[in-house]
């Protein structure tokens, strides 16, 4: 089955997450992403693939964290190891660019530059190419040459503020979110650009930032507060959004948790809960009140659900036809019927033996992203891509002993 993205080639300098997921985004679409890594890069130490002894999910000992970051933003993907310390690894590089439709790269502004393949460089050797820049805080201004990571972006970006707990503690989201945003901002760039130029024959400059991409996300947050200066407030620990009235939040069951969005069915929670009609409640009965109030009507909610389990009131609720559903932990989200019925856990063959990763979140009715590969090997791809660009086996065999590949 063709791909969306089939014969689209991109040469991806990308490491850690915001660069790796969007070039995976676009492998998944069909792209021939060829993973340009260097054996002194951060990131490109083998043993943080698949464990120094290739026993990720298999043994203790190689089952840290450290693969896991590689092994999720990296499947569909073919890598070549080159050293761009010397002349003849960057002629290597300088052929894979006049083959290329796109360059994607997220080092702090004028890295690869300094290495011979920024932006006006990769034009001169490709002048119809798309060149993808992922920074932190952009390519210019006063932050451009500070170190960019998700925890910071999160930081100066919003996400602690609008995440803080009902003390006013800022809290950071427990996963790397402002890194996916900018990965997802950045594939959604590339498209663009391979469209224009799909019309026009041009080439240009993506540029996507860890700081720019967690503002956007604010979304209705930032028009808020944009208008209307208003900042968040909370009260109580259970609540979701500062600026929604309550019920909206997360709540304590008797033995667990429960997720509730109801506050456009007051009366029929109130009745399912066993309580008095909160509707009519002179607290609570119109949404400014639940807003001014909700420390109050939150507790009154709680009190109620810890009569039960969050077993036993999710078929109550569901027979309401109320928004609510249970707190999950990580290993039942990914034994969730609806995850699986979804495709969203896929087994590839590693090269160690089965790996299981999420599976594509969009789905193309004739074109279907599919996860064909799993993540590769440091330099797996290296003399089938040399082969690929002009180089014979004596060629390849040079570039071996000279330690260039």
């Amino acid at each position: 089955m063709t791909l969306p993205l089939q014969g689209v080639r991109i040469v991806d300098f990308t490491i850690m997450m915001q660069g790796p997921h969007a070039t995976q985004m676009l492998a998944d679409l069909g792209a021939d992403v060829i993973k340009v890594e260097r054996p002194y890069l951060p990131g490109s130490r083998p043993e943080i693939r698949y464990g120094e002894h290739g026993g990720y999910g298999r043994t203790p000992e190689d089952s840290t964290f450290a693969p896991a970051t590689f092994l999720a933003h990296n499947r569909n993907k073919k890598s070549i190891r080159v050293d761009l310390r010397q002349e003849k690894g960057k002629e290597i590089v300088r052929r894979l660019i006049t083959t290329a439709d796109v360059v994607y790269q997220n080092f702090r502004p004028g890295v690869l530059a300094r290495l011979g393949f920024g932006y006006e460089a990769c034009c001169q050797i490709n002048p119809s190419v798309i060149y993808a820049s992922a920074t932190g805080y952009g390519p210019e201004g006063p932050y451009a040459d500070k170190p960019g990571q998700d925890l910071l972006a999160q930081a100066l970006g919003g996400f602690d503020a609008i995440n803080a707990g009902a003390d006013g503690r800022p809290l950071a989201i427990g996963f790397s979110i402002s890194d996916l945003m900018g990965a997802v901002y950045g594939a959604f760039g590339v498209l663009a650009a391979l469209y224009h130029r799909q019309l026009t024959g041009e080439g240009q400059q993506v540029n996507v930032s860890l700081l720019d991409s967690t503002v956007a996300a604010l979304s209705e947050v930032a028009v808020h507060v944009l208008n209307t200066g208003r900042e968040p407030h909370r009260g109580t620990p259970m609540h979701a959004c500062a600026y929604m009235a309550p019920p909206y939040g997360i709540y304590r069951t008797k033995d667990g948790y429960i997720t509730i969005s109801g506050g456009h069915k007051l009366a029929d929670l109130s009745k399912v809960l066993g309580l008095p009609n909160l509707a009519d409640d002179p607290r609570f009965d119109t949404y400014a009140k639940r807003d001014a109030n909700r420390a109050e009507m939150e507790a009154i909610i709680e009190r109620a659900l810890g009569d039960r389990t969050t077993a036993e009131w999710l078929p109550l609720m569901a027979d309401a036809d109320l928004w609510a559903a249970p707190v999950q932990t990580l290993a039942e989200v990914f034994s969730d019927p609806q995850v699986l019925h979804n495709g969203m856990v896929v087994t590839v063959d590693g090269p160690f033996g089965p790996l299981r990763l999420p599976g594509v979140p969009y789905k193309l009715s004739k074109t279907p992203a599919r996860i064909r590969t799993a993540p590769p090997l440091l330099g797996q791809h290296t003399e089938e891509i040399l082969k690929a660009i002009g180089y014979d086996e004596a060629a390849i065999g040079a570039l071996e002993n000279e330690g260039v590949i």
